[in-house]
């Protein structure tokens, strides 16, 4: 096996990504992980201390993903476009999702990129909640950001529910097709 590979900590990333993505979470373990990039579980330990490091490590990078896919200059930059990119994510990527919004184990304080990550994304609604409200105090944008962060959440999880059971709800699929008139109907 090898010791020193070129750009290992994004390597081991990855791989866990892939098993993420295809399996779950509790499929990951740092064994796999080093198989899979050829080098050996002292190798990784070199780059993550304990699975939490690349928990955080993974739910970072769900993070810049997923605010990647809402800065994507093919949605139209719109407050319900934003949402609408939260939820195909949430869709497209179900368990890397329920990772980075789902994990109470992880002390975002111990890594600081995916604490500014994840507040920045929180952030995106209280500045478009600003943007449509703007004469409101802070007070009714923190409770209609928070209203809305639910709903999206919510939606994520009744949109999934109703894919695994094959609720075959019109509505539904009304919905998950036309993410952003559904927001445009249901936030402001």
């Amino acid at each position: 096996m090898a010791y020193h590979k070129e750009n290992l900590k994004e390597q081991l990333v990855d791989i866990a990504w892939e098993i993420c993505v295809d399996e779950s979470w509790q499929a990951v373990n740092m064994r796999s992980v080093a198989k899979k990039a050829e080098v050996s579980t002292t190798a990784f330990y070199r780059h993550f201390k304990n699975k939490g490091d690349l928990k955080a490590a993974l739910m970072l990078k769900g993070f810049q993903f997923m605010s990647e896919g809402q800065k994507n200059p093919d949605v139209d930059g719109s407050f319900s476009a934003y949402g609408a990119q939260t939820i195909k994510f949430g869709l497209e990527y179900p368990h890397i999702y329920d990772l980075m919004f789902e994990s109470k184990d992880i002390d975002m304080s111990l890594y600081p990129d995916l604490e500014a990550i994840s507040t920045a994304s929180f952030n995106g609604i209280i500045t478009g909640v600003r943007a449509f409200i703007p004469t409101a105090t802070e007070k009714e944008i923190m409770i209609k950001a928070v209203s809305i962060w639910a709903s999206v959440h919510g939606l994520i999880g009744i949109l999934r529910r109703s894919r695994t059971q094959e609720t075959g709800l019109e509505t539904l699929g009304w919905i998950e097709n036309n993410l952003q008139q559904y927001l445009k109907m249901t936030t402001f």
